[in-house]
């Protein structure tokens, strides 16, 4: 057995025993990377394993297109099933990498260089996608001004509104000016009796996108932070399955279709946390 398989079978170990935890993820992907570098046929083996076993389909389907001998019948039957896997999935539901405390905190940094407000129930508009960049710039409906950086989430309103910069959402100016909201005030968790609470969340937080209509999670009295869209995968990723799972909404059945789940699949997730306890909460909905 050469060094790179003895490698590879430790860290798969480690993977499937600590049920794909964010340190078992950045493992792999280190190895990944350092395989990748490597001209040895071993080392392009184990490649492939390390590709499929993330869940880089196609990159895994592509190397063994490459490397494999296909006089051998088990890298026939295994370039077959990754070919299917590759045509329908291609790298599009690979295990993300997690990252470290240090790149969380070199993004925030990059975001407030960026001039992006704080939105306390959506912490990250950018990664989420509930923003985008342009870098001819846009003008804004609300304000008329020129911004690099404009919402692209549901906006609840008469008027048809192409473009919002941050600052007009962080500061209700677009909810005002357009009568509008970007959450509905009929799906949220009950429990926040706090009126300014709801203002914020509904006139001054970019919203989501969800498959159905979108619906806000609270916890300790107050509206959770969205984090984002995730699907089975991600959430073993971040550690928090379990945890999400622990939660009286969901009943059997439901808690087994979030084991299933897959991000951008039929059946989407979407991970909340609370801002008070920390604890991790989901809505799902289904295409």
């Amino acid at each position: 057995m050469n060094e790179y398989l003895k490698r590879y079978i430790e860290l798969k170990k480690q993977f499937v025993a600590t049920n794909n935890s964010p340190d078992s993820v950045r493992s792999l992907y280190a190895f990944k990377e350092e395989l990748e570098y490597m001209e040895e046929e071993q080392a392009k083996e184990v490649l492939v394993d390390v590709y499929d076993l993330l869940d880089f389909k196609k990159d895994a389907y592509d190397l063994l297109c490459q490397i494999g001998n296909r006089s051998d019948k088990k890298t026939l039957k295994r370039l077959g099933t990754l070919k299917d896997y590759a045509e329908n999935w291609g790298n599009h539901y690979a295990i993300p990498k997690p990252k470290t405390p240090k790149e969380k905190q070199s993004e925030k940094e990059q975001r407030l260089q960026l001039g992006l407000p704080t939105f306390r129930y959506h912490p990250d508009p950018l990664d989420t996608g509930a923003f985008d960049e342009s870098k001819e710039g846009v003008v804004c409906d609300c304000c008329g001004k020129t911004t690099h950086i404009f919402y692209t989430n549901p906006f609840f309103s008469i008027e048809d509104i192409a473009y919002l910069c941050p600052e007009c959402i962080a500061s209700g100016a677009a909810a005002r000016k357009y009568n509008g909201s970007f959450q509905d005030d009929l799906s949220l968790d009950d429990g926040v009796d706090n009126p300014e609470k709801l203002d914020e969340l509904i006139h001054r937080t970019p919203g989501y996108s969800g498959w159905q209509q979108e619906y806000w999670r609270a916890h300790c009295g107050d509206y959770c932070a969205f984090l984002g869209y995730v699907g089975a995968r991600e959430l073993r990723a971040l550690g928090v399955l379990e945890e999400v799972l622990d939660d009286s909404m969901w009943d059997e059945e439901e808690k087994e279709m979030i084991r299933e789940s897959v991000n951008g699949g039929h059946l989407q997730c979407y991970l909340f946390q609370c801002l008070h306890c920390g604890k991790h909460l989901l809505w799902m909905d289904f295409d």
